[in-house]
């Protein structure tokens, strides 16, 4: 072997050195991560997944529920297949990223990669300077995951609340605040997450929907069958985080029963022999003492046929 290849192995085996030098229990530890220039396209990058099961209740779902109560013939004169579109993509992507964002930031999972080992150039914030410690440029911190993953999706969002409506800027608001709120509970207890994410994922689609459906969600039976779902919605998340909980057990059961009630005042009776049907399962899983995930396609199917009901009831 040459003097210039016995250099270059030195170099070569040099970075390798570094780049898994051993930690102090004796294993391997890696060093900086080069995320290529090629990974995105995008300025602000933007991937859409299913999160967990695509029938348990959601935004979108809520949506749905609003349309169907306000009847699929006048939905479709009041709002284009356009703007139903936006509508779909702000409730449900978009403010689930304003939640998530907040209430879940762990769930960012190259987010926190990519802002541990970014470097600034500005003097004041160089490393070990306070201004570095406080904004988190020694690791992700809340403020700089919130800069680069979270407050982008606010301003996409308020820009697609502007195409839609005031309406829409004001609900947008108004999720931001519960997402704000959400974030402050996981540090100091005031409001249970549960009765946020219930709001954001019922209420708040569901009453945007009526408005711009040509319907006043203010209306006693609508505002009525709106909550009565935020609250089934945050008992079974009670339920399905803690199973056999009485509290989330003791709210859906109210909420089915007050459900229940609207359609024999509404004269729904075939609605409500189908909600009867589909809420067996959800009693059916208590009994046994198994988990209510595998029952959130009945808990939807249950909350699209009570709107429905709504637009054939006698209210």
């Amino acid at each position: 072997m040459t003097a210039s290849e016995r250099f270059g192995a030195a170099e070569a085996g040099r970075r390798r050195a570094g780049r898994e030098a051993p930690g102090a229990d004796g294993e391997r530890v890696s060093g900086p991560v080069t995320i290529p220039a090629t990974s995105s396209s995008a300025l602000l990058d933007a991937r859409f997944w299913l999160e967990l099961s695509p029938w348990r209740i959601s935004a979108a779902w809520s949506l749905a529920a609003a349309a169907l109560a306000a009847g699929v013939g006048e939905v479709g004169r009041t709002v284009s297949p356009q703007m139903l579109a936006l509508l779909f993509l702000l409730v449900d992507p978009l403010w689930g990223n304003i939640w998530g964002g907040l209430a879940t930031p762990e769930a960012l999972p190259r987010i926190r990669n990519t802002l541990q080992h970014r470097r600034p150039w500005l003097p004041y914030l160089a490393m070990g300077s306070p201004a570095a410690r406080v904004l988190g440029m020694h690791g992700p911190s809340v403020l700089s995951v919130a800069a680069r993953a979270w407050l982008p999706g606010v301003v996409v969002a308020m820009a697609a609340a502007s195409a839609i409506g005031l309406e829409a800027v004001w609900a947008t608001l108004v999720v931001l605040g519960l997402a704000v709120s959400g974030w402050l509970s996981r540090h100091v207890p005031l409001v249970s997450p549960s009765v946020l994410h219930s709001v954001v994922v019922v209420a708040a689609p569901w009453i945007l929907g009526l408005t711009l459906f040509g319907l006043d969600p203010w209306d006693g039976h609508h505002w009525a069958l709106v909550m009565l779902w935020t609250m089934h919605v945050w008992g079974a998340n009670r339920c399905m985080e803690d199973v056999g909980a009485r509290r989330g057990l003791t709210v859906m059961a109210l909420a089915q029963a007050g459900i229940s009630l609207m359609l024999i005042v509404g004269r729904a009776p075939l609605a409500l022999a189908v909600l009867g049907v589909l809420w067996l399962a959800t009693w059916a899983a208590v009994y046994r003492g198994r988990s209510l995930v595998n029952v959130q396609a009945s808990w939807t199917a249950a909350m699209l046929v009570s709107a429905a009901a709504m637009a054939q009831s006698a209210f």
